[in-house]
């Protein structure tokens, strides 16, 4: 089984696609040329470019940020365990492969509704951007469910050792690997939008390639999800360089959803690595 998220969104970086005015950070230091502000200035209301935010600004913008990734992406645990506990899963895993070609059809269902959904998680009003990561956390739960499956039967249909020997190992490596990348982007003042151009043209090859082993019945091995894995992680760091310097402070849902996208394709195919190295 594979999978592929087509990062480039439809109009260029949604994170880029502001609607709003950005304002610079105040420079208080001319603002005191008296050496007293006279009154106390709040700028808790406005809106600012992430790097051009006042540190106090910044700083919740990111604890909003990542804290709202990461409650998606325990929503997304706790509704995949529910379908497999439901027993949702097994009709599911049928219709995804009803017919030879069923899997082309599932992504592309998926691409629309990701499509959208990040279309919502960057709309005006907060009930429409929560919709849009909503999306993302159910689109990615039921794209999980063959994975899952996969791994259940690998584990000899134990969910204990299916979670301790593959699925907790694998979210460890990709929690490490992500917050590695991040780190990279937050700690060091690279220009990591160098990489756009090689992460869309390693999407296409990707999709491509997707494509020509589903109608060909090509089972892939460890070296494409290991490529696969070092392209994701070209597009953390594009993604998160964004996020940083073209991302709008208001904009925390709609950056958390393009987080936990990113986050949940990379595990995808560290999933699939643990697997390959259990066979």
């Amino acid at each position: 089984m594979l999978f592929f998220a087509f990062f480039p969104p439809p109009c260029g970086n949604p994170l880029c696609a502001l609607t709003r005015t950005r304002r610079p950070a105040p420079n208080l230091d001319s603002l005191n040329r008296g050496g007293n502000l006279g009154r106390v200035m709040d700028y808790s209301n406005r809106t600012y470019l992430v790097s051009a935010a006042p540190a106090d600004v910044r700083a919740s913008f990111y604890r909003k940020t990542y804290g709202t990734a990461a409650l998606a992406f325990a929503a997304w645990a706790v509704l995949l365990g529910g379908l497999f506990e439901s027993g949702a899963a097994v009709p599911i895993i049928k219709l995804m492969f009803a017919a030879k070609f069923s899997w082309l059809l599932v992504l592309g269902v998926f691409w629309v509704a990701t499509h959208f959904g990040q279309r919502f998680a960057f709309g005006e009003t907060r009930a429409t951007q929560y919709l849009g990561l909503g999306i993302h956390i159910a689109a990615y739960a039921v794209l999980f469910v063959p994975l899952i499956g996969v791994v259940l039967v690998q584990s000899g249909g134990n969910p204990d050792d299916a979670f301790a020997e593959i699925l907790l190992p694998a979210g460890v490596s990709t929690a490490a690997l992500f917050a590695a990348l991040t780190a990279t982007v937050f700690m060091t003042k690279t220009d990591f939008s160098f990489l756009r151009t090689a992460v869309i043209i390693g999407s296409f090859l990707a999709l491509g390639a997707i494509v020509l082993f589903t109608l060909f019945g090509v089972t892939v091995g460890v070296w494409f999800a290991i490529a696969m894995t070092l392209l994701m992680s070209a597009a953390i760091l594009w993604q998160t360089h964004q996020l940083k310097n073209s991302c709008d402070t208001s904009q925390h849902i709609g950056a958390a959803t393009i987080i936990f996208a990113a986050f949940m394709t990379l595990l995808w195919y560290v999933i699939q690595i643990f697997l390959t190295r259990r066979d």
